[in-house]
């Protein structure tokens, strides 16, 4: 048996039949999307309406929201701002060694012609403390580096050459480390 049609002609019959194809296939896709929504939709209009119910139960007849309402949204939006708060605070009460200590240990070791710009505090088993400022003489520096590397708080005092000998006109960058 052979073909009697022309090669042209048989083209456009297969164009055809893909079109017929995708044309069935669609509308057999939006039949199933709509009989999905139809059998959601009985879940939905309840939903509706018990939360219409329950918005009506929950305002008396005066239009006023009941005690026991009241209560549990004030409870609600207590919690909510309780939950902020120790989100806020968790960094700070979590910590091994209070920062605060630590850089007031810091502070007071300082010479009085000692005059610190900057500290930077990183903490962790191998934290580090950074502390930028001027000073009048490289005596001081000296001074206040000897007072750091005496406390038993730090592993470690460094201190750039250039500062100790006073070629960076009085500024310094000393940098404690340890257990922060």
């Amino acid at each position: 048996m052979s073909n009697v049609l022309p090669k042209e002609t048989l083209q456009v019959e297969w164009s055809r039949f893909r079109t017929r194809l995708v044309l069935v296939g669609s509308l057999i896709l939006l039949a199933t999307a709509a009989l999905s929504g139809a059998a959601l939709l009985p879940a939905h209009i309840a939903l509706q309406i018990e939360e219409k119910n329950a918005a009506q139960q929950s305002v008396n007849k005066s239009g006023v929201l009941s005690d026991a309402v009241q209560q549990v949204r004030s409870e609600r939006n207590d919690v909510m701002r309780a939950q902020v708060l120790l989100d806020s605070v968790s960094p700070i009460v979590s910590a091994t060694s209070s920062p605060t200590e630590i850089i007031s240990a810091v502070l007071a070791l300082r010479p009085s012609s000692v005059r610190i710009d900057r500290i930077i505090f990183v903490s962790g088993e191998k934290g580090t403390i950074t502390i930028d400022g001027t000073s009048q003489g490289r005596e001081s520096i000296n001074q206040y580096r000897e007072a750091l590397s005496g406390s038993s708080r730090f592993e470690g005092v460094s201190v750039p050459v250039g500062a100790l000998v006073g070629a960076e006109g009085g500024k310094f960058t000393i940098t404690l480390s340890g257990k922060l």
